[in-house]
C-alpha cells in the first residue's frame, strides 16, 4: 500500500468514527434537545437521527412519559392543628416544540421549584380550613391545588394529569379525640334506635292487649248468652216436668249453677285450699235464701 492509499484509509476510518459517534437512536416517548454552538436548534424525535459533529450537542434528554412528583409536608390549619399531608403530582412534558423548550430552559432547579409551588398552595388552602374540614374536603383540596398549579406549570412546559391527596394525618391527641367523638355519636344513635325499638314494642304490646281484651269480652258475652239460653231451656223443661213455681225452679237452677262454679274453681291448676261447709242443712238454707230472694223480686 502506497502512502496516499494509507491516508485515504485513515481518513475514511476517521469519517466513519465521526459518523458513528454522531448517530443517535432515540427510544419511543423520548426527545433530545439539540443546540447549535450553544443555542437551541432543534428537537430529535424517536428513531434514528444524526447531529453535526463539533457544532451540535445534545443539551437535554427528555422523557414524554407521565411522571410522578411526591411531596410530604406539615401545615397549620385554621384551628391551629398541624396537618401532615402527603401528595402526588402526576404530570407530563408538553410535547409541543415550545413546551419542550420551556421545560428545558425556564427552570434552574425544576424539582425544587415544583415542590415550592405545591407547598405554597397547600399552606394557603389549609390555613383557611379546620382540620375536620380538610378531611371532608380532600377531593376539593386536590382540585384546588390542581387548578392553582395549572397555569404556572404550563409556563414551565408541564401538563398536569392528576393531583392526588394521598394521606392526611393529625397529631395522636387530635386523632384520639376525633375517635372519641365518633364513638360517642355512634352510642347516641344506638341509644336512639334502642329507644325507638322499645317504643314500637310497647305500642305493639298495647295493641295486642287491646285486641286480647276485646276478644275476651266477646267471649264472655257469648258465654253469658249461652248460659242464659241454657237456663231458659232448663227452666222450661223443669216447669213442664215438675209443675213447680217459677221461683222454686229459678232457685234450683241458681243453686246448681253455684255448685258447678265451685266445682270448676276446685279443678283449676291455680286453685288453693278452699274451706266449705258441706252439711246438707247449709244447702237447704241456701235454697231457702234463694227462694226468698225471688219472692222479694216478685213482690217488687
Amino acid at each position: 500500500m502506497d502512502y496516499t492509499s494509507f491516508w485515504v484509509v485513515v481518513l475514511l476510518f476517521v469519517v466513519a468514527v465521526i459518523v458513528i459517534k454522531n448517530v443517535r437512536i432515540i427510544q419511543q416517548n423520548t426527545v433530545f434537545v439539540i443546540e447549535y454552538l450553544g443555542k437551541f436548534k432543534r428537537i430529535m424525535a424517536a428513531g434514528i437521527n444524526f447531529k453535526l459533529p463539533l457544532v451540535e450537542r445534545v443539551a437535554a434528554k427528555i422523557s414524554l412519559r407521565q411522571q410522578n412528583f411526591s411531596i410530604n409536608g406539615k401545615y397549620p390549619s385554621k384551628d391551629k392543628v398541624i396537618v401532615d399531608v402527603s401528595t402526588n403530582l402526576i404530570y407530563a412534558v408538553d410535547p409541543s416544540l415550545e413546551g419542550i423548550q420551556r421545560f428545558t430552559y425556564v427552570l434552574q432547579n425544576r424539582e425544587q421549584s415544583i415542590g415550592a409551588i405545591i407547598e405554597n398552595s397547600l399552606r394557603t388552602y389549609i390555613a383557611k380550613e379546620t382540620h375536620e374540614g380538610i378531611l371532608e374536603k380532600k377531593e376539593e383540596l386536590a382540585l384546588h391545588i390542581k387548578t392553582d398549579l395549572d397555569k404556572q406549570l404550563e409556563e414551565w412546559g408541564i401538563i398536569i394529569k392528576s393531583f392526588q391527596i394521598v394521606n392526611v394525618n393529625f397529631p395522636p391527641t387530635i386523632t384520639q379525640a376525633m375517635s372519641e367523638v365518633v364513638a360517642s355519636e355512634q352510642l347516641r344513635k344506638a341509644a336512639e334506635n334502642k329507644g325507638e325499638a322499645v317504643k314500637i314494642q310497647a305500642v305493639k304490646e298495647a295493641e295486642a292487649d287491646k285486641i286480647r281484651k276485646q276478644l275476651e269480652g266477646e267471649g264472655i258475652a257469648l258465654e253469658r248468652e249461652a248460659i242464659a239460653r241454657g237456663l231458659k231451656e232448663s227452666f222450661e223443661i223443669m216447669k213442664s216436668a215438675t209443675h213447680q213455681e217459677s221461683k222454686e225452679i229459678m232457685a234450683i237452677l241458681t243453686l246448681t249453677q253455684y255448685l258447678d262454679t265451685l266445682k270448676n274453681i276446685g279443678m283449676t291448676n291455680n286453685s288453693k285450699v278452699i274451706f266449705m261447709d258441706t252439711q246438707i242443712g247449709k244447702s237447704s238454707d241456701l235454697m231457702k235464701q234463694l227462694i226468698a230472694t225471688y219472692e222479694v223480686k216478685d213482690q217488687k
